[in-house]
């Protein structure tokens, strides 16, 4: 039986020569952190990042576990757009879920890999500033988000080693982020990504999701694998990319906006996949760039 291997080096060197001791954001959905096969193929690929010379940092969401977690002690769940409203209680179960159990289980996944990690309780949690989401209102209708939080500043600070020359120790964010008073609040992990990147002049953004990519159709044979800003501004408006998808775009859009040269969208569930994104010419997913031919 044949196994996906990803990319032969003299095609990947190129790449890896370019993309050196250059900073890489990987966001992982929550859909690709139940555990079993499915992490067990993504972070042994961040490792490879981390021994080829970059500087990967993940961000990961989390909003299927904590589905399951609120079903199970009971607590109501309220969406609004697709948008979680956090009460108290959800809040704290994000914290038990999110920052604690996901993000404690990423960073010893790759500690066992090898590579040195730093997660929310080693300081990842000052990164993230935010304000507190006003409500919103629709009509006769206003909706009060809770703690949720719109990002306003990333302290850099926490992801950088005091001392010069030091390893790079790979920064696991959960989407959790604070307001001025340390409260902590749930933050979009997409917005978390797309800010870190921006912000740390990122040469990448990778957004890893339960789907190949931007589909052109349901029964499309595969991804988009090249767009321009223009183009998935328009995939947006005619509605092609819509609910989760049209958010990843949207950020992709904001960040590629905001000075970012590459934003790719790819499955997390097939072997190989961030491998083959960033050091192979062909890619695998959905590449987005801000002019064609760019």
């Amino acid at each position: 039986m044949h196994s996906d291997r990803g990319p032969g080096l003299v095609e990947a060197s190129t790449y890896i020569q370019a993309f050196a001791d250059k900073l890489v954001v990987v966001k992982l959905g929550g859909e690709l952190l139940d555990g079993g096969p499915v992490i067990e193929r993504i972070i042994p690929q961040v490792a490879v990042l981390y021994r080829c010379g970059l500087r990967p940092i993940i961000v990961h969401g989390g909003g299927r576990q904590v589905d399951e977690a609120c079903e199970a002690a009971g607590i109501e769940r309220v969406k609004h757009r697709g948008r979680r409203v956090t009460t108290p209680d959800v809040m704290e179960v994000m914290l038990e879920v999110v920052a604690s159990r996901l993000n404690r289980s990423i960073v010893d996944r790759l500690r066992r890999e090898g590579v040195p990690a730093v997660g929310f309780a080693e300081g990842m949690s000052e990164v993230v500033r935010c304000v507190r989401r006003e409500p919103t209102v629709e009509g006769d209708v206003t909706v009060d988000w809770g703690f949720v939080g719109d990002v306003v500043d990333i302290d850099a600070e926490p992801l950088m080693s005091d001392e010069p020359g030091a390893p790079w120790a790979v920064p696991v964010l959960p989407s959790i982020g604070h307001l001025e008073d340390e409260t902590p609040v749930n933050v979009n992990a997409d917005s978390v990504a797309s800010r870190l990147a921006m912000e740390l002049d990122s040469i990448k953004l990778v957004l890893m999701t339960g789907v190949p990519g931007i589909m052109e159709s349901p029964h499309a044979a595969g991804p988009i694998s090249r767009l321009s800003m223009r183009d998935a501004r328009a995939l947006v408006d005619s509605g092609v990319a819509a609910g989760g998808m049209r958010a990843k775009v949207e950020e992709a859009l904001r960040a590629l906006d905001g000075g970012v040269p590459r934003v790719h969208i790819i499955s997390g569930r097939e072997p190989m996949t961030l491998i083959r994104e960033l050091f192979t010419h062909e890619g695998c997913g959905t590449l987005i760039v801000p002019e064609e031919g760019a």
